[in-house]
């Protein structure tokens, strides 16, 4: 709802802080080299207007590419002042780097670093106050009563109710609730009458009625088909929105198959520019962490061979995205016949099947960091689920509600259940409503937060066994 009415004015708001990027960019430098000349530190070596307007391309691509990416521009995000502060930063902070990644390939080119701070500043205080402008604008037009939609809302149900606090949570969108209709609520308030009087009410208001959104839950079907079929005769807009609430949805969306329209309940988190991003973090960061820390692998791989025989490396059947078995990597850290006897089992506090070595890398989770390997393949991200052995998940299935689910995300080295402390031997239906918490909140910025809780917090534990 918020998406259709905001996608056309958030195009425009692209187009606008392009203009304000290229702006601000060309004010740095006047500020810099005609105002700021000897304060607060002296000019340095002179470089031409033309040779900054060089760059000028690359910025305005730079930013466009990390605002989109960031979510900027998704039309439900940042509508408070806090939030919208928080995600003008990042984009701006994102842009930044990226920018200065490619300008600090120009060896023969030292751009003066005062330049890049009052960009730096320009930048989103100029987009700031646009959005600050065209808010003031918007919220004295409403007051004004200009172009004001009354809406009626059929369905008083959690559906209608959450539909009425999103409008009075976003007031500067023009909609005007005049009351619900509804065959079981007629008690509560607002309650305007019975789902059968839509018609009467429409032809008998004072004021016309613009919108009718129908938020019925979805055994009510014969009661939508009728509506749908009698609102056809009237001019008003009528909207559907499914009461889905009393379901567990998991990144639920709207797509369309040859113009059909097609409802995501439970689906994959879907493929857009964010998880390309997604993906070249992983893959740069396992990298890094690879090199940066192949002193320590080759000496855990020593003293794996020399704690037990057998290989250095472990690998064990886990189930990742879409259901997908993969062989997870780790240090080995039991005997090789640990569970020749037993089969697959639970590691529990208390139990002697690791070596010394290994109880030592199991409790710092350094039997982990081979694991970078399977998120070079692909198989895992830095950040998601933790995957399970099959052999395990045959029986959580069953058991757990909605644990099949938190297979919809790619699985992760570290992850939000982890970093809560729920590993290990501990509660399965916590860690699954982190899981799912994860899932349905996921963005870059939460990602990186886990990132950082895990150095902190998540590699050694009192869980680890």
């Amino acid at each position: 709802m918020l998406q259709e009415q905001s996608r056309f004015y958030q195009q425009l708001l692209f187009f606008a802080d392009m203009i304000l990027v290229g702006t601000a960019w060309i004010a740095a430098y006047y500020l810099r080299f005609e105002v700021l000349t000897t304060w607060p530190v002296p000019l340095p070596e002179w470089h031409p207007l033309s040779r900054y307007l060089t760059f000028f391309p690359w910025i305005l691509i730079s930013a466009a590419l990390t605002f989109w990416a960031s979510g900027l521009y998704i039309p439900d995000r940042a509508q408070r002042w806090t939030s919208l502060i928080r995600s003008v930063g990042k984009s701006v902070g994102l842009a930044l780097v990226v920018s200065m990644a490619f300008l600090s390939l120009y060896r023969d080119f030292n751009i003066s670093r005062l330049t890049i701070l009052l960009f730096a500043t320009l930048t989103p205080l100029s987009m700031l106050s646009l959005r600050l402008l065209i808010y003031l604008y918007i919220r004295n037009a409403r007051k004004k009563g200009r172009n004001l939609r009354r809406v009626l809302i059929i369905g008083a149900g959690s559906a209608g109710r959450r539909l009425q606090k999103s409008f009075e949570l976003y007031p500067w969108m023009g909609f005007q609730v005049i009351g619900f209709l509804d065959d079981h609520k007629t008690d509560m308030p607002n309650v305007l009458g019975k789902v059968d009087d839509v018609l009467d009410f429409l032809d008998s208001s004072k004021d016309p009625i613009d919108y009718v959104y129908i938020a019925l839950p979805l055994k009510a079907v014969g009661t939508i088909e009728k509506l749908l079929s009698s609102l056809s005769s009237r001019l008003v807009h009528v909207c559907l929105v499914p009461d889905l609430l009393q379901h567990d949805i998991i990144n639920s969306r709207i797509t369309d198959v040859d113009g059909l329209p097609v409802l995501h309940i439970i689906d994959e988190t879907p493929m857009d520019f964010r998880r390309f991003i997604k993906r070249s973090l992983d893959v740069a960061f396992s990298i890094l962490v690879l090199t940066i820390l192949s002193p320590m692998l080759l000496i855990i791989s020593l003293l794996v061979l020399m704690s037990s025989r057998g290989p250095v490396l472990y690998r064990q059947e886990r189930m990742g995205l879409n259901g997908q078995v993969f062989h997870m990597l780790k240090f080995r850290s039991m005997p090789v016949t640990a569970e020749q006897d037993s089969g697959a089992v639970w590691a529990t506090k208390g139990e002697n099947r690791a070596t010394p070595v290994g109880k030592f890398l199991r409790r710092t989770s350094l039997d982990e960091l081979p694991q970078f390997i399977n998120v070079l393949k692909g198989d895992m991200s830095v950040v998601g689920p933790r995957p399970e052995r099959p052999v395990f998940i045959h029986d959580f299935k069953e058991k757990i509600p909605r644990y099949m689910q938190r297979h919809k995300m790619k699985a992760g080295i570290t992850g939000w259940a982890q970093v809560n402390g729920w590993r290990g031997n501990t509660s399965l239906e916590k860690r699954i409503q982190h899981d799912l918490y994860y899932i349905q909140n996921w963005s870059l910025l939460l990602d990186i937060k886990i990132m950082v809780m895990t150095v902190w917090k998540g590699f050694v534990n009192r869980n680890a066994y």
